[in-house]
């Protein structure tokens, strides 16, 4: 099953979506989905996702062989939510349209780029590129944490610059979120519970 679809912001000559699937049974996996809208085929590609069950994934505006998961990690019996960032190889190698979908046999591994580390701010919930920008700068949601990560090296090293908390009653938690590609992209809009609020990325509040 897949619950994180997403897609490929930067591809401009082809409609493609990737999709993470969710699998205890089985490697995760990454399936980039081509739509052939001239001839109505879809084709389909298959990269490996080991890490875990995908939760949330979206690509660079910037470079369409970058993409960000959150996925589930678990250790000593505890489950955790992450957040990575990875390379897509350049030559995919493209399954029959009729295998499977649990079918690894023509599958590809993802280049891990980095992780966002939330050792100190709890689970992951999404990960926000800057809409207009050169994909080097990001926005993760975090349990009640928005964090502002600078993306450095080729994205291969992410350094936290800003953050902030949601204060209130209880154990408020971030379930989503979505950058706002209007006034210069200084704005993100977040959503818990039944709440939906408004935050300046320039102030974080």
């Amino acid at each position: 099953q897949a619950r994180a679809l997403t897609p490929q912001t930067a591809e401009t000559d082809a409609i493609r979506f990737l999709v993470g699937t969710q699998s205890l049974r089985y490697d995760n996996q990454i399936h980039i989905i081509d739509f052939d809208d001239e001839n109505n085929i879809i084709n389909k590609n298959v990269l490996l996702h080991q890490v875990g069950e995908i939760w949330h994934i979206s690509t660079s505006p910037a470079d369409k062989d970058v993409l960000a998961t959150c996925y589930n990690k678990t250790s000593d019996c505890r489950v955790t939510t992450c957040a990575a960032l990875w390379r897509m190889p350049k030559e995919l190698e493209s399954g029959p349209p009729e295998a499977p979908d649990d079918s690894a046999s023509n599958a590809q591994s993802l280049e891990l780029l980095c992780h966002l580390d939330n050792a100190a701010h709890g689970n992951m919930a999404c990960v926000l590129w800057e809409p207009m920008g050169d994909g080097k700068k990001i926005i993760s949601l975090a349990d009640n944490h928005i964090l502002m990560w600078d993306l450095q090296e080729s994205s291969s090293r992410a350094v936290l610059s800003s953050s902030t908390a949601l204060e209130g009653k209880g154990q408020l938690k971030f379930t989503s979120g979505r950058w706002s590609p209007h006034h210069n992209c200084t704005q993100i809009a977040t959503a818990n519970d039944t709440m939906v609020r408004g935050w300046d990325t320039r102030s974080m509040r």
